[in-house]
């Protein structure tokens, strides 16, 4: 497994890869810190794209729910 593989595991948002840049820095290890950098810019270039390509709903933002109903626009249909 690559450095790179490994980041990427490890970090699932964009806070987390400068999290561990930032101990990386804290121990002079200049390298994996570049590195965890360009992940966070990736992991937020890929959130810009998701969101471009998936726009939220206007009615529920995204989360399906408006308080305890379920939104009309985005929640699939019930089938009987």
């Amino acid at each position: 497994m690559s450095a790179l593989d490994r980041a990427y595991q490890r970090c699932q948002t964009p806070a987390q890869a400068r999290h561990y840049a930032r101990i990386c820095e804290k121990n002079r290890n200049w390298p994996a810190a570049q590195l965890y950098h360009e992940v966070a810019e990736a992991l937020e270039a890929a959130e810009r794209l998701r969101a471009a390509i998936h726009p939220a709903c206007p009615i529920c933002g995204g989360r399906g729910m408006l308080d305890d109903i379920e939104c009309w626009l985005c929640s699939p249909p019930a089938r009987f």
